[in-house]
């Protein structure tokens, strides 16, 4: 069988930050969403 060859190097290390980036994004988005709940007195503390 043949070696696989990976072409681009950079592409997984690329693929990890954006999925880390997109993982902070949805949580700060959680969390800004739950302050303003909080202090729109909606969630109750």
């Amino acid at each position: 069988m043949p070696e696989t060859e990976d072409h681009a190097p950079q592409a997984p290390l690329r693929d990890v930050f954006q999925l880390m980036g997109a993982i902070l994004f949805v949580l700060s988005m959680i969390l800004i969403g739950w302050r303003a709940a909080f202090f729109s007195g909606v969630w109750p503390a």
